[in-house]
């Protein structure tokens, strides 16, 4: 029972469908002028377009790279050192950089990389959605602030970030603005030019494309240098033979998202105030991070407080994997790691009731029978672990 599609999607049969025929029988060169590099070309700029129409941008603006850590990664260290448009800043006061303790480690790496070498970091609080509040940005901004990065939808709560305010924010104190729109580009309607966003990073793999395709959206008219030189390849952005399956998965994958989105979110508001229900019913004190925000349905974040539940963090999605129910206890790119999740700690939650936290996530192809089916696996791995004692109501429980 696989409810982790907020860490990878499966891929879409129409998708590998798209993508076959440039993994078998379809293999120019997209930089080739004969017509096996011309084909491939034409397949590449189609899959831009449907790329950029995922957030409103031109296909002009949206740069392939490998996926949403290489796009995280890239917008800083353009900001920080590459960026010769004419929104830098001079002069003295403020942090160099500003984000959130609850970002994706490909952001939060980075600029812990220049915090080491001397540059200033701002790391701001965020709520209980794991959201930072816009009146707190507003007190870290200085006339040497070279970039604030802010995630959309945190990919562990599903907290959704005023985007606009912000970007507006950044734009009214000429400062580079960058987000990682991993979770939300295909989900969230967007207009990135209407939000004055300056960077954003995406990719195709929460949205049920190939993993190792991903783009970085630079707004047009930011004058940028290649970080991966070698070839003029990406309009001398990013250098090297392009990924031509890949590429033509995402763009597949996002035109498919773009024209399921509505009834995607209606099924997902429908599985997530559903799994809510059998969760509280069976657990009293049970605390759904960021209820009462504004979230992403497709992403529910509950813990087990250690005030009332005895669980062992580390062991509750083995034990759940045993049960044959695949759920995550944090971002995918941590679930190895036997340290709570940064992002709970950052929204309040004590060790233990950090690492007692699991997220359940749905995707385009999850099933209403799935998520009950899902939940009541958790339910009984938690009560398991758990003991009788912290059952809210023998009368009360059904299990599905």
């Amino acid at each position: 029972m696989y409810l982790d599609n907020a860490a990878t999607t499966p891929i879409d049969k129409r998708v590998f469908e798209a993508m076959l025929p440039w993994l078998r029988d379809e293999f120019g060169n997209p930089s080739s002028i004969h017509s096996h590099g011309r084909r491939a070309r034409i397949a590449i700029e189609r899959a831009r377009a449907n790329v950029a129409a995922l957030i409103g941008a031109d296909p002009s603006e949206i740069i392939f790279t490998s996926g949403g850590t290489e796009s995280d990664n890239t917008a800083i260290a353009m900001a920080a050192g590459e960026v010769h448009g004419d929104r830098t800043n001079s002069g003295s006061g403020g942090a160099r950089f500003i984000s959130s303790q609850a970002e994706h480690q490909a952001v939060l790496k980075p600029l812990e990389h220049h915090a080491h070498v001397g540059d200033s970091v701002a790391w701001l609080p965020v709520d209980h959605a794991a959201v930072p509040r816009t009146e707190t940005v507003v007190r870290h901004i200085g006339p040497e602030t070279r970039l604030l990065t802010l995630m959309h939808v945190n990919n562990e709560t599903g907290g959704i970030l005023p985007l606009a305010d912000v970007a507006k924010l950044a734009e009214a104190h000429e400062i580079p603005f960058h987000s990682d729109m991993v979770q939300s580009a295909g989900k969230l309607a967007t207009d990135i030019h209407a939000m004055a966003v300056d960077f954003a990073s995406l990719s195709a793999h929460k949205l049920h494309g190939p993993k190792g395709s991903g783009a970085l959206y630079v707004r047009g008219g930011i004058d940028v240098e290649s970080i991966l030189r070698g070839g003029a390849q990406e309009r001398g952005r990013r250098g090297g033979t392009e990924n031509v399956a890949g590429i033509v998965g995402f763009g597949e994958a996002a035109r498919l998202a773009l024209l399921e989105r509505e009834e995607r979110m209606e099924r997902w508001m429908q599985f997530r105030a559903e799994a809510v229900t059998l969760l509280q019913d069976a657990f009293e004190h049970l605390i759904v991070n960021g209820d009462g925000e504004e979230v992403l349905p497709s992403i529910l974040s509950v813990s087990f407080p250690s005030t009332h539940y005895d669980i062992d963090g580390e062991m509750l999605p083995m034990r759940c994997d045993l049960a044959g129910l695949a759920i995550s206890s944090g971002s995918a790119c941590t679930a190895g790691s036997v340290a709570p999740s940064h992002v709970m700690r950052a929204i309040g939650h004590d060790e233990r009731t950090a690492g007692a936290s699991v997220r359940i996530s749905f995707g385009g192809m999850t099933t209403r029978e799935e998520v009950r089916r899902g939940t009541g696996m958790l339910i009984r791995v938690v009560q398991e672990m758990a003991g009788p004692s912290s059952l809210r109501s023998h009368s009360r429980m059904t299990i599905p």
